[in-house]
């Protein structure tokens, strides 16, 4: 993929840029400490009515039909305001279910994904939940877990194992448990409970696998775009600390120790980019291994918390309070480091996938 934007892709990113601008910020993530509810609902209609959740979903649904390298510009931009909406995985869920998302593109539902199951799992692991039929439903019983935020959601998309294999299905957030925590950035993750839960078949044991793998790429690729904006917005506030914070009558900027931190760090931001791009073009072209986006995934995280903390340290000792926004993109370099599997379980996926492309 040639890494220069089109038109309409540099017009999508500045638009999300505006958008974070106006909606991000430190001061979100401090507001919100505490509240059972993450979504704030005028924001999200905001975005609806932008077209972020619609980016993904087939035009029938009143979609944009665009690629991942369009969301993950996107996640990229409310990865550098800390923006706490899950945007990425609404319009993620909003492709998986194809027609049937009219709703979602418009703001109106909130479906977030269910995939994984216990703490070192991805979430294209044969599900334990169980799906057993039982006329127009499919009854329901097992655990979800690693949901992000899912005190706002309507319904969840899950996983399940049928009689005749791997399902999809759609189950309102009203029929079953939800256990949730606060994670160390202010956002939330838990686990939902489906104990005989009623469900509506999304796709059944003949399509559900296609579509998981590629809800998965999409989740892990915005993922890593996300985290790509976070270590991004690190470095330039990093960057201007170094140009006004003075020392013996000098810029810190100005000593070698410090610059070459602070190389290191670009260099770590624009490897990312760089792979994450590529990855998202060769997957929307069809040519990408299975495996791609947890090797973008994996890279990302990494790097992330590597240039977040190196980030701390250049502020010295006032950036390890929580006074001072810098703190705040380590901790959520590492709740988003941590969402989907970590890193070394996207690495050792990466080197199975390519070992079977051999």
């Amino acid at each position: 993929m040639d890494l220069l934007l089109t038109e309409e892709q540099v017009m999508l990113r500045d638009s999300a840029a505006t958008f974070t601008e106006r909606h991000g910020g430190a001061a979100r993530l401090r507001d919100m400490r505490g509240s059972e509810t993450k979504l704030n609902t005028d924001i999200w209609h905001q975005a609806a009515e932008a077209g972020w959740l619609a980016i993904l979903a087939p035009e029938s649904s009143g979609g944009l039909n665009l690629g991942i390298t369009e969301l993950c510009l996107v996640a990229e931009e409310l990865g550098k305001g800390l923006v706490p909406e899950p945007v990425a995985a609404v319009a993620a869920v909003a492709r998986a279910l194809g027609d049937n998302a009219d709703e979602i593109v418009g703001g109106d539902r909130v479906v977030l994904p269910a995939l994984m199951e216990g703490p070192r799992a991805i979430g294209d692991e044969p599900p334990a939940l169980t799906a057993t039929a039982g006329g127009e439903y499919l009854s329901l019983d097992g655990l979800k877990t690693g949901v992000a935020t899912p005190a706002d959601a309507g319904q969840f998309l899950v996983s399940a194992s049928g009689a005749d294999g791997i399902v999809l299905a759609l189950v309102d957030a009203d029929k079953i448990e939800i256990a949730s925590g606060e994670t160390i950035d202010g956002a939330s993750t838990g686990s939902i409970i489906l104990n005989g839960a009623k469900a509506t078949l999304v796709a059944g044991s003949n399509e559900a696998t296609a579509r998981i793998a590629a809800l998965l790429n999409t989740l892990h690729m915005s993922n890593a775009a996300e985290l790509l904006g976070v270590m991004e917005a690190a470095q330039d506030m990093t960057v201007e600390f170094l140009k006004t914070r003075e020392q013996f009558d000098k810029p810190i900027g100005a000593f070698q120790a410090l610059q070459h931190r602070a190389v290191d760090n670009l260099a770590a931001i624009e490897m990312c980019r760089s792979l994450i791009y590529q990855a998202a073009g060769a997957i929307d072209d069809g040519g990408g291994v299975s495996g791609l986006a947890s090797a973008a995934l994996s890279r990302s995280a990494q790097s992330a918390l590597d240039v977040c903390k190196s980030a701390i340290q250049m502020h010295g000792g006032i950036g390890f309070t929580d006074e001072h926004d810098i703190g705040l993109y380590l901790k959520r370099a590492m709740a988003l480091a941590a969402r989907y599997g970590n890193a070394g379980l996207h690495r050792k996926r990466y080197a199975e996938s390519a070992e079977v492309h051999d």
